[in-house]
């Protein structure tokens, strides 16, 4: 079968269409013909530093080969496809279902094939493309994770601060989903995608001070900003939650130590993750609510495989809206 595979992470030029040993499915494991796989930062990582800077950190080497010993490394995180075969006692899904998956090891899905465990695969949700259906798994958890941390409610006041990026506009559309009451904060550019995306307001930063509005909110989500969570906690109701979902070392650092911060304020500062996160059981709400609610995630550009080297260059250059996803459809490609 064929993959974007490479040897040594750096350049991205070294990412290749190439053919590789087709995965057979263990006991509890499917095999899936994939159509689409979106990119995320644990791909994009490995090239981002030859590509923003001209050098690659040592560190960087040290972690892939950790991760993906071997000659032919294929990353993805994250995919979607129709089920080719299964594994012995495989319940859940059927061979010709549709479906997205998180990958395991979270590589492996930039392939005309990819075998995945029962537990991280479910049916995709109806309404959406290959392409769109596989920017859920991770990004779509990951945000997931955030609106079930903060038990969003209906016409509750939400906060989404940098909400046009890949997990930040997750957050948006979810809670949305929930029936609240969304301000989205975003760059001037990305005004009319927030709107598009159902927020009920939207805040400029290059034009306006969200800190300095007086606007108070009943739940922040702060998708990779650049500020610390004492500024949050002045714009949080009493009884309100902020969560942090990545961000720098100190936000993080800030996030981490919020329960003590919290004590005696009202307020709740916290984080979330996927990595916390029921898998299966994650898939299945999310595909319900993207059917119920009829959103779809945004695709900001997809790509051929043989263009992964430019796909990279794009996301790691370009500050790209929503999610950007490969079509694996490898044809004929030598």
């Amino acid at each position: 079968m064929k993959a974007i595979a490479y040897s040594k992470a750096g350049d991205p030029q070294e990412l290749q269409v190439t053919e590789v040993k087709k995965p057979i499915p263990k006991a509890g494991q499917v095999l899936v013909r994939a159509k689409a796989s979106a990119i995320t930062n644990l791909d994009y990582i490995r090239f981002s530093g030859r590509i923003k800077k001209g050098k690659t950190p040592f560190y960087v080497h040290i972690m892939d080969a950790l991760m993906l010993p071997g000659k032919q490394k294929i990353l993805g995180a994250e995919f979607s496809g129709i089920v080719e075969a299964i594994g012995k006692n495989v319940k859940s899904i059927n061979i010709g279902d549709e479906v997205d998956a998180m990958t395991n090891g979270f590589s492996k899905g930039w392939a005309e094939y990819v075998v995945v465990n029962e537990k991280s695969v479910c049916q995709k949700p109806v309404n959406l493309s290959f392409e769109q259906a596989a920017t859920v798994p991770v990004a779509g958890i990951t945000a997931f994770s955030a609106i079930q941390k903060a038990k969003v409610k209906k016409e509750q006041k939400v906060l989404v601060y940098g909400a046009t990026g890949g997990v930040g506009h997750f957050a948006l559309l979810l809670a949305k989903a929930q029936g609240a009451n969304v301000t989205a904060v975003c760059s001037t550019r990305n005004i009319e995608m927030c709107r598009g995306l159902g927020a009920n307001s939207c805040i400029d930063y290059k034009k306006e001070n969200i800190f300095k509005t007086g606007d108070l909110f009943d739940v922040i989500i702060a998708c990779n900003g650049s500020n610390f969570v004492g500024k949050y906690k002045k714009i949080l109701n009493k009884g309100g939650i902020f969560v942090a979902l990545g961000g720098s070392t100190g936000q993080l650092m800030s996030a981490a130590l919020g329960l003590l911060r919290s004590i005696g304020s009202g307020k709740k500062l916290t984080m979330a993750t996927q990595a916390t996160m029921n898998k299966k059981k994650s898939l299945v709400l999310l595909k319900e609510i993207f059917e119920t609610a009829d959103i779809a995630p945004f695709i900001d550009k997809v790509y051929q495989p043989t263009e992964a080297a430019d796909a990279l260059r794009y996301i790691v250059s370009e500050h790209p809206q929503g999610k950007v996803a490969f079509s694996l459809e490898f044809g004929d490609i030598d």
